[in-house]
């Protein structure tokens, strides 16, 4: 049964990204199949993807992203740590007012007010609330609010953003990373299977390494540094787009009958929790635009509080730079599991 499920589930997410991208919907494989395995696993309750998809996802998006690193792209990676940092410090200020709204105004408790407006990943996040005894399922709840909410509005207002800085001037970053592209890429089955492995073993590694993203960042640094000394380092574009359908069906799985229902009783909550997200994610998007060499694209993408693997599969549809928009994410990641539970910790000791 079970088998039954997984190929109707991939059908509906393929199908739903092929929809979507006809009727030009920005990161339209994943906003497509997200929402289309929602729907059905809504009213059938039938979407199932087993534990090992969330693997194989995170290694061929850890990959994908690595196979576009360059020795022009390592050097950047010192310079994006300092405006990681601030992004971060900002991220969790701006998570802090919204938490004190919440617990202050729309009777949510302090602890989960605060887990449910962290930006960091949704089973991390769950699973350290679970550990300091907040209401769990609410915070899961919110988290895929937050989640689904910014995947959603982030293409369309970076798409808004690229298209209208690109009649002002061209694209540099986008020029430099076809440039590349064309100078090293080297399309055959011989590159892609090499890439491949490489990019397992990176995986396996970070897996077991219970890094926060450890899986996908671990892949990701492995094929770059595969492809910084060999130039090749090789992933198809159809493959991204199969890669972009899974990564929207693993997020429209997680949506059920009783989480629509559970709704009613979190209007307000989840009102807060789209704006606010989506509002710290222009305003910290900006800030890193006006603070960096980053593009715009790139520096909205990079703000963005979505998943990791989810922002940097949109990276290069939207105009952006994927191996800088991966390492900030990155950055988020790390530091938000990392530095989030002390705090929280100090203020409730």
């Amino acid at each position: 049964m079970n088998t039954i499920n997984l190929i109707l589930t991939l059908i509906i997410a393929i199908l739903g990204g092929y929809l979507a991208s006809k009727k030009k919907i920005p990161a339209a494989y994943m906003l497509g199949a997200l929402f289309l395995v929602a729907i059905f696993n809504i009213f059938f309750n039938k979407a199932f993807l087993p534990n090992y998809f969330k693997f194989i996802t995170q290694v061929a998006t850890g990959t994908f992203i690595g196979s576009k690193f360059y020795s022009e792209d390592v050097k950047m990676l010192k310079k994006v740590i300092v405006p990681g940092m601030t992004m971060v410090v900002l991220m969790i200020a701006f998570s802090f007012v919204l938490s004190y709204l919440m617990s202050t105004f729309l009777g949510i408790d302090n602890l989960t007010s605060f887990f449910a407006t962290a930006p960091g990943g949704i089973m991390d996040i769950s699973l350290i609330a679970y550990d300091f005894k907040a209401n769990t399922s609410q915070v899961a709840l919110l988290q895929l609010i937050r989640l689904i909410s910014v995947i959603s509005f982030v293409p369309f207002f970076t798409k808004k953003c690229y298209e209208r800085n690109i009649k002002k001037s061209v694209n540099s970053e986008q020029e430099i990373e076809n440039k590349k592209e064309k100078k090293f890429e080297i399309k055959s089955e011989k590159s892609f299977l090499f890439t491949i492995i490489v990019g397992i073993i990176g995986g396996i590694v970070g897996y077991f390494s219970h890094l926060p993203a450890g899986t996908m960042s671990c892949s990701m640094a492995l094929v770059a540094y595969f492809n910084v000394k060999t130039h090749k380092a090789y992933m198809p574009l159809t493959l991204r787009k199969i890669i972009q359908s899974f990564g929207g069906a693993l997020i429209g799985a997680k949506v059920t009958l009783s989480d629509v229902i559970a709704l009613k009783d979190l209007i307000l909550p989840i009102i807060l929790i789209i704006i606010g997200f989506c509002l710290m994610n222009v305003l910290v998007g900006f800030f890193l635009y006006k603070t960096t060499k980053f593009s715009l694209s790139t520096a909205l993408l990079s703000a963005s509080p979505g998943g990791m693997s989810d922002i940097s599969l949109m990276a290069e549809d939207l105009g952006a730079n994927g191996p800088q928009v991966a390492s900030m994410q990155f950055l988020r990641a790390i530091f938000i599991v990392g530095v989030y539970p002390i705090i929280i910790k100090i203020l409730f000791s």
